[in-house]
């Protein structure tokens, strides 16, 4: 009953996690397609509302400068000029209104929100554009009254002066004849008062004249007093007022642009995938750079390298380190697979064996066993990193058969390799597990340096070793160890070389075809050998070749082609 009880709350627990777990998704799904739907929103509006205020500004700057200046020319000018103005104004405000009514702002919404951005800007810089013009009228329609006022008081003037003048010579005239009666009288004397003496009819002509002039005298100067009461009564016409632009009311018209702004860039504001998108958006373009030189700069080096370099390469002189050995002294080789998973080594009285603990298998009892701490003192580090120290030394009273194999590595197959008395060959001590020789007569080891060689720069191999025979060199190599004979010529893998005929022609060839070479499935170079009589050794699969044979430490990188310069 208990471990019922035990097996079923198991299973509540699994399914409770399993549906907190499907929760936490749905709920992280939502959120994210609500960022998601949020930065399209933004993205797609923000720039273009952004722009679209840019430009209402610019607008409403230009249009406020080119009517002020308009204006200004406008502020002298005539009433028909004025209202010829006038009249283009409606015009245009009528104008502008149809375009307002017929804007079709739901189809531009359907359209896309830039679309609805510079719908809004368009609409905006109509009632911006209508506000701007009802100014300018407002403006001249007062110029326009100045105007009017300013002629009809220059008119009024004019007819003041003129019933001045006429009041003037009415004036004139009624003094000189008061002048003239004055002196008739004077000279008629008493026959100036009887009636039918000419004296009598002369002066009753002359007050006759009097009192006409008195009427027109009095006429024109009811006519000029009343004319000046008239002047007196219109109002005082002054300079014309300078143009102000209401910029409030300028600036209401982006109200709904500016409103549609704010509401975006305050979603702007909260939102976290908008911030992203900011920090990373002025990376694109570089990254995007990037991501062509990484493909194209080591694209351009190799093809340099692959139709300049290696031609070059080729035309130069292969290198030989010594001369053919007369073939009495050299054993008769031909190309064959020479490496088995385990070797049988007959070790003769007189001879010592010196190889690595992990390749030695078996051995007979009563082997004297020894231990040497490095291959070579005379090259230590080579010794070291080739991973030849702590040797075992096996020596033999009588014949004994050891066999060797590689324990520890099981791709690893081992070889056994006769050099001939006065024979020389080239080999990597990476690819050395072992040696056999006489006691005492240890073979020689000879260090050739290439510095001034181009193909030494090529397979960044600066000093090669030579083994000097005769002696029996234990080799290993992935899969298996392969020799074959140069002849000719023969091209083989550089990751494979493990060594060759001291007097072999030793050089680099380019790798065929390009496009393997280009996307890194091939090296640029090949081991090339030549000569009569001469072989190369090489193993069956490159240890470079394996999972996680390449080096991907930089560090590692440059140890190893440090240590293949010096030939380790």
């Amino acid at each position: 009953m208990g471990q019922l009880l035990a097996a079923l709350l198991r299973g509540l627990g699994r399914n409770l996690l399993v549906f907190a777990a499907i929760v936490l998704v749905l709920a992280s799904g939502h959120w994210l397609r609500g960022e998601w739907a949020n930065l399209q929103h933004i993205v797609a509006e923000l720039p273009a509302l952004r722009q679209a205020q840019a430009d209402f500004d610019a607008r409403r700057a230009a249009l406020a400068r080119d009517t002020e200046e308009e204006l200004r020319q406008l502020a002298g000018a005539g009433i028909a000029r004025l209202d010829g103005r006038i009249a283009a104004i409606d015009a245009e405000i009528a104008r502008l209104r149809r375009e307002r009514e017929a804007a079709p702002v739901l189809g531009a919404a359907l359209a896309g929100r830039e679309a609805l951005a510079q719908q809004l800007a368009r609409s905006a810089m109509r009632d911006m554009e209508i506000e701007l013009r009802r100014q300018e009228k407002t403006h001249l329609q007062a110029l326009r009254a100045r105007a009017d006022a300013l002629a009809n008081r220059q008119a009024a003037l004019a007819t003041l002066e003129r019933l001045r003048r006429e009041h003037v010579a009415v004036y004139t005239a009624l003094q000189d004849t008061m002048k003239k009666r004055a002196q008739a009288e004077q000279a008629a004397g008493t026959w100036g008062k009887l009636f039918f003496t000419d004296d009598y009819r002369q002066l009753r002509a002359l007050d006759a004249q009097l009192t006409q002039l008195r009427a027109r005298n009095s006429a024109a100067h009811r006519a000029f007093v009343a004319q000046r009461a008239l002047v007196n009564t219109l109002p005082a016409v002054g300079a014309p007022a300078a143009f102000r632009l209401n910029e409030e009311a300028l600036a209401a018209a982006s109200a709904p642009l500016r409103e549609r702004l704010r509401q975006v860039e305050a979603l702007a504001g909260t939102s976290g995938a908008w911030r992203a998108y900011g920090l990373v958006q002025p990376l694109l373009l570089p990254a995007l750079l990037v991501l062509a030189a990484w493909w194209l700069v080591p694209a351009a080096i190799r093809a340099l390298f692959y139709f300049v370099l290696a031609p070059l390469a080729a035309k130069r002189p292969a290198i030989v380190f010594e001369d053919a050995p007369a073939s009495s002294g050299t054993p008769t080789r031909t190309s064959s697979r020479i490496s088995a998973v385990s070797q049988q080594l007959v070790l003769a009285p007189g001879e010592e064996l010196l190889i690595r603990p992990d390749y030695c298998q078996s051995q007979p009892a009563g082997v004297l066993v020894a231990t040497r701490l490095l291959f070579d003192w005379r090259r230590p580090l080579s010794s070291l990193a080739a991973r030849l120290w702590m040797l075992k030394r096996l020596r033999a009273s009588a014949a004994a058969e050891v066999v060797v194999s590689a324990t520890s590595d099981p791709l690893d197959e081992v070889a056994l390799l006769v050099l001939g008395p006065g024979e020389s060959f080239v080999l990597q001590p990476r690819g050395l597990a072992g040696m056999v020789y006489r006691t005492g007569r240890r073979p020689i080891i000879r260090s050739h340096w290439r510095v001034g060689t181009l193909h030494a720069w090529l397979t960044l191999q600066l000093r090669y070793l030579a083994f000097e025979g005769p002696a029996t060199l234990v080799l290993k190599g992935c899969r298996g160890v392969r020799l074959e004979c140069a002849g000719a010529g023969r091209t083989i893998s550089q990751d494979a070389t493990l060594g060759f005929s001291a007097h072999a022609r030793y050089g680099t060839v380019r790798a065929e075809p390009f496009l393997p070479y280009l996307t890194g499935r091939q090296p640029l170079f090949h081991d090339s050998f030549a000569g009569q009589d001469a072989c190369f050794l090489y193993e069956e699969v490159p240890r470079s070749a394996q999972a996680g044979g390449r080096r991907s430490n930089p560090f590692e990188v440059l140890l190893d082609a440090g240590l293949k310069a010096f030939g380790i």
